[in-house]
């Protein structure tokens, strides 16, 4: 609970509970050796907030991991022990601590040496530790009725009866609280990101729908020069090896999504070869009045090629990701990222019941949400707690490029990040989908219908928003590349940000899809021209290859990414 306000007076009383580090048999990590380390510092800090000492005592039971590393934490501060034990002290020390005459077994015995010590009566019949964890409670209570708690705890069920949940339901917290801290000992390969120390490097991707597989030939080319850069083949170097953070909107969310996995881009470039013909087959009257295509299959591709379980907090995340939604039943914009310090994604939402904690949202339904462009896809149901929300393309938001929204939350400290900002501090790399104003010369007012609204709004909303932000981009960083937006405006390479404070250096890279650029591009067909600027458009594919792999081209590493390499 990062932030918390600080509490001036030691509390009479915390009580400490939580998993067990993982024995080495077991097959799903819930709280793997390598992370005792962060939990030792995350809870000496909750301790150390809360002004714990001389006149606290410190409730907890003595199993290896969060208890011991509780009570170790506040005797450093002078505190009290009591410790609850479910079993006698051998049995205890053999079910619960582990090995006779290893580290964990010696941390246990210097704790109940400098602890007072009860044992809960009654035979092991399966329920010593729910007793246990009613007797905790207890005895924190007649300290104070509402104890300071610090919980290791990934937020979900035990493997036996008298868990960590058995016992957050007995302590009554059902929401955060500044007496409650949860440490959630999960690891994440990309929770190292965060920190805040090195230059930061980000990558924005537009929405587009299938135009999506120009940008992948775009990024093709910039990790196909990164590895020549750092003289690696194949796919032991991928994107998510250089970048810090990627961030995506609509189609963008998907590419994101693979490559903050560490997917290479070919797979996801094949992935999208298949995707289009098989999802953007249009529905029979009168579903087509829903939308033009069904969502099913879609949901089913995503899950074949993401996983059906995987969620917004997967472990497997090698870099930090940036999913943008709109969500229509509060008509807001949901950027959803997995940061852990994040306020919503802090393990405490675990508390809720049920549970809110953005992080366990399932990662299919959050991609389909950010794709449900409106009239091409139905909106996207999906529960988060207590609240069942309705999600809609975060293309319709001003955030369709999500470079400026990238910047935010990486550098305000309400997102849980607080990156420095600079040039020399932080690159953002914007990758388009393809400018496509689509001009109507001698359009009669009496023909903008809602036939023609609804055929034309989301391409307008989707690049508007994109050129919007770009320019924004542009006038906040040091622009290295870009083409120019508009006569008037220009390119602004190099130039400081306004009012000369420059907040990072920009790339945007995108292909021109007006009927001049396309023309001298050789693509003369105005049918073949239209077509390129449509979001549904599969049989465009080999065309937008290629204007993909004509910008790719452009990039020059050296010059381009100078200090960030």
């Amino acid at each position: 609970m990062g932030g918390a306000p600080q509490v001036t007076d030691s509390p009479r009383v915390v009580l400490a509970s939580g998993h067990m580090v993982d024995a080495p048999a077991r097959e799903t990590a819930r709280f793997p050796s390598h992370e005792v380390a962060r939990v030792e510092t995350e809870v000496g800090g909750a301790l150390e907030r809360w002004g714990v000492g001389p006149d606290t005592t410190l409730v907890a039971g003595a199993a290896r991991g969060a208890d011991l590393i509780a009570a170790e934490g506040a005797h450093k501060l002078g505190a009290q022990l009591h410790v609850v034990l479910a079993l006698p002290v051998e049995e205890f020390l053999r079910r619960s601590v582990g090995p006779s005459d290893g580290e964990w077994a010696a941390r246990f015995r210097r704790v109940l040496d400098a602890a007072s010590v009860e044992v809960v009566a009654g035979a092991d019949d399966g329920g010593a530790f729910e007793r246990a964890n009613t007797r905790m409670v207890e005895v924190a209570r007649a300290f104070d009725r509402r104890p300071h708690a610090v919980v290791v705890w990934d937020g979900k069920e035990g493997d036996a009866p008298g868990g960590t949940r058995d016992l957050i339901l007995k302590l009554g917290y059902v929401r955060s609280d500044d007496r409650v801290h949860v440490v959630d000992p999960t690891f994440r390969a990309y929770q190292g990101r965060q920190a805040s120390t090195g230059p930061k490097k980000l990558l924005a991707l537009d929405g587009g729908g299938i135009r999506g597989v120009l940008s992948l030939e775009v990024l093709a080319a910039l990790e196909e020069k990164l590895r020549r850069r750092y003289g690696r083949t194949g796919e032991e170097y991928v994107l998510a090896d250089y970048f810090d953070y990627i961030g995506g909107t609509s189609t963008g969310a998907i590419i994101a999504a693979g490559l903050a996995l560490g997917k290479p881009v070919a797979t996801i470039r094949s992935e999208y070869e298949d995707l289009g013909p098989r999802v953007f087959r249009k529905r029979a009257l009168p579903l087509r009045l829903r939308s033009l295509y069904r969502d099913h299959r879609l949901t089913m591709e995503l899950r074949n090629f993401f996983g059906a379980d995987r969620t917004l907090g997967d472990s497997a995340f090698r870099s930090l990701l940036l999913l943008v939604l709109h969500n229509s039943v509060t008509d807001s914009v949901w950027p959803l990222s997995n940061c852990t310090q994040a306020k919503y994604n802090r393990a405490d939402r675990c508390l809720g019941q049920p549970p809110d904690r953005n992080l366990d949202l399932p990662l299919v339904e959050l991609i389909r949400g950010s794709t449900a462009a409106p009239v091409y896809f139905p909106p996207q149901e999906l529960s988060v707690g207590a609240h069942r929300f309705v999600f809609q393309d975060g293309g319709v938001t001003p955030f369709n490029n999500p470079a400026v929204l990238m910047f935010l939350m990486s550098a305000l400290p309400e997102y849980g990040l607080g990156w420095p900002v600079g040039e020399d501090r932080m690159l953002i790399v914007s990758i388009g989908t393809g400018a496509a104003p689509v001009a109507h010369p001698g359009l009669l007012a009496r023909k903008v219908n809602i036939g023609f609204q609804a055929k034309h709004l989301p391409g307008v909303f989707m690049s508007g928003a994109s050129a919007g932000q770009d320019l924004v981009a542009r006038s906040l960083g040091r622009t290295r590349a870009g083409e120019p937006i508009d006569r008037e405006f220009g390119s602004r390479a190099d130039a400081a940000g306004v009012g000369g404070r420059t907040a990072f250096s920009y790339l945007r890279y995108n292909a021109d899809l007006s009927p001049d650029a396309l023309a001298a591009a050789g693509i003369v067909d105005p049918k073949v021209q239209k077509n390129l600027r449509k979001l549904d458009s599969v049989q465009s594919l080999p065309e937008l290859q290629a204007l993909g792999r004509q910008v790719g081209e452009k990039i020059e590493l050296d010059r381009h990414f100078r200090g960030f390499l």
